[in-house]
């Protein structure tokens, strides 16, 4: 399932890989990671809009999200997040395996 083709304005949605949602620079634009804000497997954001991103010939499909603690607009590469039926989904998968 696609977060961009089957989700709605204001839908939960679900990261499955971590990722830095908005970095930090210090006043010598030194990255600090400690003070930077990070989404982890699990965490759950709200979905705003898809959209598209060129970075060179490449094309990406982005979702727009709002923080779920910080209330922030962030985007993030499509492929970070599934839906809430696909997160259901991969729980009870690895609840019910011998995995």
């Amino acid at each position: 399932m696609s977060v961009s083709h089957d989700s709605r304005k204001g839908d939960k949605i679900y990261v499955i890989e971590g990722f830095i949602a908005k970095p930090y620079f210090d006043e010598e634009d030194n990255f600090d990671i400690m003070a930077s804000t990070r989404l982890d497997v699990g965490d759950s954001v709200e979905y705003i809009d898809w959209y598209d991103k060129y970075v060179g010939d490449n094309l990406y499909k982005n979702i727009q999200y709002k923080h779920h603690i910080t209330g922030e607009i962030l985007g993030a590469v499509e492929t970070y997040f599934v839906t809430e039926e696909v997160w259901n989904g991969l729980l009870d998968y690895f609840k019910n395996s011998d995995a």
